[in-house]
């Protein structure tokens, strides 16, 4: 990204902003490289140093459901020492089983999957794997899994998707989940920044626009310290159910909108706002259904959640969250919230 220009016009976000209030997955092309706003699913969770083996071992079994569920379209893969990217299928890749062996506890395990051939380019299909070296001593961070789907994939499988959604949640036993759609981010670790400034331009325009970066989200003291308001699908999970001091019926109760789904499950209850996720373009007002999950929540919030993950430096014209942009956009479902009334940073 340049340091004396801008990476995105007035023109390109109106016309953004135009197509997704069309078709809520589209991407934008500056000629090296596209940027798009897709369905996700982040899976944030912990495990039991003892069992980090079995915990590597059930995140492969993941990545395999997930890729039969596609039907195969990865182009891409990570080596799982040095994440560098290769060909999917490429023998330098090794056998991900024989690395889940190899790599210890104190080390972390990442494979990265993408149909995407150019790493700076958002993914269309993907699915990002992070298993934290454990610590035997204090807080630790969550451990990850990211995926990226088109949303004509979801819409026609979507009864298929719950159901490894659901069976995803009872294996790994996470303690946060979050599903909607948010900027996909490229495989190549620095587009995040590129990302950060799309992130800040679509936000005022759409409050079901999630921002999602797992490497620094899922580090304490972030979403371990508390949640973020969901958008459309949520784990809310016994850990941080008991933390409210409300059991599964107070839980039902709190959200008697017929159009909310919940699921129990054996850790926690997965709750959809409503048929599919949305963006809900500002113009039309607060949403509802995630105000209405929101006022529940609203005490587990983090609210200095770090929502860039890359630093910013003097004299750079794009625009970024700062941090009292990040709790305006964060308190954004409050009753009291005037999101997204907003001055751009200076």
């Amino acid at each position: 990204m340049s340091t004396t220009q801008r990476e995105i016009s007035d023109e390109d976000i109106a016309g953004m902003v135009e197509d997704l209030r069309q078709w809520p997955s589209v991407a934008h092309d500056n000629g090296e490289y596209e940027l798009a706003v897709m369905p996700f699913i982040t899976i944030y969770f912990t495990y039991d140093p003892a069992h980090y083996l079995e915990a590597s071992l059930t995140m492969i079994e993941v990545h395999e459901s997930f890729e039969r569920l596609l039907g195969h379209p990865y182009k891409i893969a990570t080596h799982p020492d040095s994440e560098r990217p290769h060909p999917y299928g490429s023998k330098r890749l090794g056998d991900l089983r024989e690395w889940a062996h190899k790599i210890k506890k104190d080390k972390a395990l990442t494979f990265d999957f993408s149909d995407e051939k150019n790493y700076r380019s958002s993914p269309t299909h993907a699915g990002y794997f992070w298993r934290n070296a454990s610590r035997d001593y204090g807080e630790s961070d969550y451990s990850n899994i990211q995926f990226y789907y088109r949303w004509q994939w979801w819409l026609d499988n979507r009864d298929a998707w719950r159901r490894f959604v659901l069976d995803t949640i009872e294996r790994l036993k996470p303690e946060q989940v979050y599903s909607g759609f948010a900027m996909a981010n490229p495989l190549e670790f620095g587009m995040r920044s590129e990302v950060t400034v799309w992130d800040r331009a679509l936000a005022p325009h759409f409050y079901g626009l999630d921002t999602d970066y797992p490497f620094n989200m899922k580090r304490t003291p972030q979403l371990p310290s508390g949640i973020r308001p969901p958008t459309w699908g949520f784990f809310l999970s016994d850990i941080w159910r008991e933390k409210l001091s409300l059991d599964r019926d107070a839980v039902r109760a709190a959200l008697p909108d017929p159009r909310i789904r919940i699921d129990d499950l054996d850790c926690g209850q997965w709750i959809e706002l409503g048929p599919r996720p949305e963006l809900y373009p500002v113009e039309e007002g607060v949403p509802e259904l995630p105000a209405l999950l929101n006022r529940l929540l609203r005490p587990l919030r983090h609210s200095t959640l770090d929502l860039l993950g890359s630093g910013e430096w003097d004299g750079d014209p794009n625009v970024r969250f700062n941090l009292a942009d990040s709790q305006r956009w964060l308190a954004r479902f409050d009753d009291d919230s005037d999101w997204p009334r907003y001055r751009l940073n200076p």
